[in-house]
């Protein structure tokens, strides 16, 4: 290769749009993707530069160790939670290889730690076999075409952001919102700095049809954990942990990694997407009684009360004054759950 054409391989390799931001919503991320792909190493396993790999009984060894102790979501997260590159392979393997320093003081990653060293010799192995040449020649194009041939709809999605926006009101979206990054896994994940991880499955229609909810349901749910909660409302939830009702459910939301303010989102999320014509009242009820096994029984009852919120009251405000107001208190949680679940399913025949 002489030196014009060596240079403009360079000049091409810089600017090709490896992370590319689609009309503001979607994104990729060649990281993340590495990062998964222990939990998904199925995925590489016909390629031909992986097939050693993947028959190496080492390799396989560190794969399941790792996989014992971290899934796919907790690593993004951590990586995210310490600024790693979303790009830059050589960049995230260098985080990798120095995450006993660079995430020491971070309490939860503990685990993740503890196998430090099987993750750096995974990903040194995976970058050595060519995993970033391999994502932009065959991840990339694959993610990219899911992204191109989804149907967004601009007009509800500008209806969405109005809607937004208006709920915000006093305070405003911040001006930077929430990611959400489409990779090559099987299901969806929250990353600590509310951005969102999300199979590409998501924006097939026929999947949509087949879940009660579709990918602007995420796109609101996402940019709603923007919105300002107090330490004063926190404490305030935290009173409910003596109702033996809602203690019961809030139990098995965590188990499933949810809970606490996560009702909060949920309500105001079902509220928007039912004002945009998104979720019809069957939609509204399948899911408060099905979502986390129907475990976040506060989310109802603050959903049928939003009709009554002041104009100009923020929503932590608003939240805060159903408590005050003994909507939302011990002892009266499961009466007002059932009220409110037996309004919204009045709604449906209507």
């Amino acid at each position: 290769m002489n030196h014009l054409s060596r240079l403009l391989t360079i000049i091409l390799y810089i600017l090709l749009p490896w992370n590319i931001s689609y009309g503001g919503v979607f994104n990729t991320s060649k990281s993340f993707d590495l990062l998964c792909l222990p939990q998904y190493i199925d995925h590489i396993k016909d390629d031909a530069r992986f097939a050693g790999l993947c028959s190496d009984s080492v390799f396989l060894a560190n794969i399941s160790q790792v996989n014992s102790i971290c899934s796919a979501s907790k690593l993004c997260n951590l990586y995210s939670e310490i600024h790693g590159d979303k790009d830059d392979i050589t960049k995230c393997l260098f985080t990798i290889q120095h995450l006993d320093s660079l995430a020491r003081d971070v309490e939860w990653a503990k685990g993740i730690l503890s196998v430090q060293p099987q993750l750096s010799y995974i990903y040194h192995k995976l970058v050595e076999h060519g995993y970033s040449d391999y994502w932009e020649n065959t991840i990339y194009p694959k993610l990219k075409s899911h992204i191109d041939n989804y149907n967004l709809n601009e007009d509800l999605k500008n209806n969405i952001d109005q809607s937004l926006s208006e709920f915000f009101l006093p305070e405003s979206l911040p001006d930077t919102q929430s990611k959400i990054y489409i990779l090559d896994i099987e299901n969806a994940f929250n990353l600590s700095d509310e951005s969102f991880c999300c199979t590409p499955l998501i924006l097939n229609p026929e999947i949509e049809k087949q879940l009660r909810l579709n990918f602007m349901n995420i796109y609101i749910h996402e940019n709603l954990h923007n919105l300002h909660i107090s330490p004063e409302l926190m404490e305030k939830l935290g009173e409910l942990d003596c109702d033996s009702f809602y203690r019961s459910k809030e139990d098995i939301a965590q188990k499933h990694g949810e809970g606490r303010n996560e009702a909060f989102v949920v309500a105001a999320e079902v509220f928007i997407s039912h004002k945009s014509g998104i979720r019809d009242s069957q939609n509204v009820f399948d899911e408060f009684s099905q979502y986390v096994d129907g475990s976040l029984v506060l989310a109802p009852i603050i959903y049928v009360n939003l009709s009554n919120r002041i104009p100009n009251e923020s929503y932590n405000d608003f939240l805060i004054r159903l408590f005050v107001n003994g909507i939302l208190r011990a002892g009266a949680i499961k009466d007002n759950y059932d009220k409110a679940m037996s309004a919204i399913q009045s709604e449906i025949a209507e």
